[in-house]
């Protein structure tokens, strides 16, 4: 043997002996753990395709810190055995490193982190690294006293933001403390003051199951996707039930670039859906309501531009009165600020039923925005261009309110084509596009609430939007279709094992033992946001 080939074959050795194989035929593909030590173990040893089993039981203090990565066509997964009855409890973390890894079936419940070392704004108790991974099937309750959310999308130390993560399949109930349940973030610290932003996120959210009590302030609601208005969105926030999700008066603050909401369902919810930052989002077949006027509940509110609001449905027997009163708010303001403007957007084919206040207000707020405006020398404008094309404003009995509000004189720029309103007055001049009809119910006809023995009105169903890179849904023929399908249910989302939602998804009213803990940990708190 030559020295050539003796010096090839101990690189060749080398190179397989550093290397970290993946599982074959001869290795396990299923480890059963059953204790904390063996759970540490199988990780730190896990190979692509791989699934660790744990076995039913508390696993008190965790700190699972996964480096190992599956493969798209080997996942690793790390799941219980029995979904459900697996418990991660006391000074519990799980980060996930690594890629293509899916964790399953665990109840977060009973922890005990130290509040000091967490605060609102930074890692969760769930904190993915890595893109790739799923977070499916799980139950979050009242986790513990630590100001954090609960699961994120964090940057590594090098500004890697993960991209492609799903969570989905889980219930995330009665948070007593600040900041959201799931933050998604995408500016590295490197781009945080340029126009830049972070890349796409390229994540989805969906079939989960919402209900959290208010808190001070905007101390933290269901959903952050994004943090500066130029960063990249593009996720997937679909199939979500929201009852009572009270935290704050932003239910999901979207903070980022084309994001598509669809079918999900907010049930008697004291907040709105905020397009916050970022242009270009979509909002598709969700269903606003409230079955009582409790309290006030909300719809959405609008900032930014060439959005398009389509196929929702909002029926709120009681609104938010601090915001104006109104199911859809479009947010009057500055161009490209932090409460931005909104203009230049399409809102075709939504249904605003027996709302209890306006069905759109296009000034909300606007003493505020006009006040930030003089503050930092912006100019102030109220919303324009926009088109309102083939929607439904439909009221019975008496009406306290308009249809629409909007303070300033002029046309804006409004575009009415094809709405039809019945019931109450129009509340500001339309020269035409705004058929007003005696009587005219909402029906459903196969699958799709829309108005029937309405001759005045004609459904066009032809108005156009671009699908967005990496969102597998059809917006077009979504859009096309009306409103599809109802309401969801608490059975049709969560965990697939059994499981309740908390008293307070019911009646908007902590039980008086967690309002005691709830008071307590709020006021005690030195990490307000």
């Amino acid at each position: 043997m030559n020295i050539l080939t003796k010096i090839h074959l101990l690189l060749f050795c080398g190179l397989m002996a550093c290397s970290k194989p993946v599982a074959s035929q001869s290795q396990p593909m299923t480890i059963p753990v059953a204790s904390v030590s063996e759970l540490y173990k199988a990780v730190d040893a896990a190979q692509p395709g791989q699934t660790i089993l744990m076995a039913d039981g508390v696993y008190n203090d965790v700190q699972l810190r996964v480096r190992a990565s599956g493969t798209p066509e080997r996942l690793l997964r790390l799941m219980a055995r029995n979904p459900g009855r697996v418990v991660f409890s006391g000074d519990a973390r799980l980060e996930i490193w690594g890629r293509y890894m899916v964790f399953g079936g665990v109840v977060f419940q009973n922890g005990k982190r130290d509040p000091q070392q967490w605060q609102p704004h930074g890692p969760g108790l769930v904190a993915l690294y890595g893109s790739h991974n799923r977070i499916t099937d799980c139950a979050f309750d009242g986790f513990d006293e630590a100001h954090s959310a609960w699961i994120t999308t964090s940057l590594t130390p090098d500004g890697q933001v993960p991209q492609y993560c799903r969570i989905d399949h889980c219930s995330f109930t009665n948070k007593l403390t600040f900041d959201q349940v799931i933050n998604l973030n995408a500016t590295p610290r490197a781009q945080q003051d340029s126009l830049r932003g972070g890349p796409p996120m390229y994540h989805r959210i969906d079939h989960n199951f919402f209900s959290n009590p208010r808190k001070p302030g905007n101390a933290g609601g269901a959903i952050r996707v994004g943090y500066y208005r130029f960063d990249g969105g593009r996720c997937q926030i679909d199939s979500n039930l929201f009852m009572h999700q009270d935290s704050e008066p932003e239910i999901i603050t979207s903070k980022s670039r084309e994001n598509v909401y669809y079918a999900n369902t907010f049930l008697n919810c004291r907040g709105t859906l905020n397009f916050r930052h970022g242009d270009q989002q979509v909002a598709l077949n969700n269903f606003f309501i409230g079955t009582n006027t409790d309290f006030e509940y909300g719809g959405m509110f609008v900032w930014g531009s060439r959005h398009v609001i389509g196929c929702n449905y909002f029926n709120l027997p009681a609104t938010l009165r601090d915001r104006g009163s109104a199911a859809l708010y479009l947010n009057p303001g500055a161009v490209g600020t932090e409460h931005a403007l909104a203009y230049d957007m399409l809102v075709a084919n939504n249904a605003f039923i027996n709302n209890a206040g306006h069905a759109i207000h296009f000034n909300p707020l606007d003493e505020q925005r006009k006040k930030q405006a003089g503050q930092n020398g912006w100019t102030f404008d109220t919303p324009h261009h926009i088109q309102l094309l083939n929607n439904f404003f439909y009221a019975t009995g008496p009406c306290a309110f308009p249809f629409f509000r909007y303070d300033y004189p002029g046309n804006h720029d409004l575009t009415w084509q094809g709405n039809l309103a019945v019931g109450c007055t129009a509340g500001l001049a339309v020269a035409s596009g705004l058929a007003e009809a005696p009587s005219c119910p909402l029906g459903q006809s196969q699958g799709r609430y829309e108005p029937t023995s309405c001759p005045a009105f004609t459904y066009n169903r032809q108005q156009q939007v671009a699908d967005i890179p990496g969102i597998a849904l059809p917006l077009a023929e979504l859009l096309r279709r009306g409103i599809s399908g109802r309401p969801l249910t608490p059975r049709e989302v969560g965990p697939s094992w059994p499981w309740e939602p908390p008293a307070f998804a019911q009646t908007g009213v902590l039980p008086p033992t967690l309002q005691a803990d709830f008071k307590r940990i709020i006021n005690s708190s030195p990490k307000r946001p």
